[in-house]
């Protein structure tokens, strides 16, 4: 199996005595996550695109690879910052799996009092329309070795989504992001799990991977969503993090300087991916 970084928010370094590669090129960094498992069979499996078709399809051709050589995408939620390639890859046909939500209702963000859209663009759901994604809110194997988690249960107290709102049937209410999955790459060493932006809670995420295996969670990598958490809630996940005895982290995208400095001081296996990277797993 192989783990390559095709958008994150940070460009990243080779690190040789860490197994970290960096493929050649000028990568384009932007605010999203874009992930692709390569696994032992060949199968090319794509969780999110990125904010942008530019940086999206500028740094597939740089890994040597065109919209049409991924045998599927998975989209883990419906924000921008996960969305922007995706009409590239409709448009080849390229299957897509997501949660029978990710694309219903108008998302927000609400930042200094205002409401920022931060869904799929209008031309984005014309094209869903026309080739419809295959819907699913419980587990499935995608191709063998690598699984969506389902829907998340949430069951910490901490660990909730705030500052977005969904608007359907003209109504708004808090968003609380209920469609986010995630990915379970299953290793020789145990379980890697991609998440999109956590915001189901990482230790959620990790509660549902364990109520579905007793394997080893070898790593969790991608986006934690802990940019603005209050320091109670950056150490309760830590904390909910170590007792899964997680070997490895790698914190991306939506996790935040200060909560990616604290799991590098906290997680010996601490991994620093970025766009471009490629590890083995």
């Amino acid at each position: 199996m192989r783990l390559t970084c095709v958008v994150d928010d940070n460009s990243g370094v080779e690190d040789p005595d860490r197994s970290i590669a960096k493929a050649s090129g000028g990568f384009l960094s932007e605010h999203g996550l874009s992930l692709l498992v390569e696994t032992d069979r060949g199968k090319k499996v794509l969780m999110d695109t990125g904010s942008s078709e530019r940086a999206f399809l500028h740094n597939l051709d740089l890994l040597g690879l065109r919209p049409k050589d991924l045998d599927m995408v998975f989209i883990s939620h419906g924000h921008y910052d996960h969305l922007g390639g995706l009409p590239a890859l409709l448009r080849e046909g390229v299957p897509c799996y997501t949660h029978p939500s990710t694309f219903l209702g108008r998302r927000f963000i609400e930042t200094s009092g205002r409401l920022r859209e931060i869904g799929p663009s209008e031309g984005l759901l014309a094209l869903l329309r026309d080739n419809p994604p295959t819907y699913d809110d419980r587990p499935r194997e995608l191709v063998p070795g690598v699984s969506t988690t389902g829907e998340v249960q949430r069951s910490t107290s901490f660990e909730v989504p705030s500052s977005f709102v969904i608007e359907r049937d003209g109504h708004r209410t808090p968003d609380l992001i209920m469609e986010e999955q995630a990915l379970c790459v299953s290793t020789k060493k145990g379980i890697v799990v991609l998440t999109g932006c956590g915001h189901a809670g990482i230790v959620n995420i990790l509660s549902q991977v364990r109520r579905r295996s007793d394997r080893k969670i070898a790593m969790v990598a991608g986006g934690f969503h802990l940019w603005r958490a209050a320091p109670d809630m950056l150490l309760r996940s830590i904390d909910g993090v170590k007792r899964f005895n997680v070997e490895k982290v790698a914190p991306m995208h939506c996790t935040g300087f200060a909560a990616t400095k604290a799991f590098s001081d906290r997680f010996p296996g601490f991994e620093l991916l970025g766009t471009g990277c490629q590890m083995e797993l």
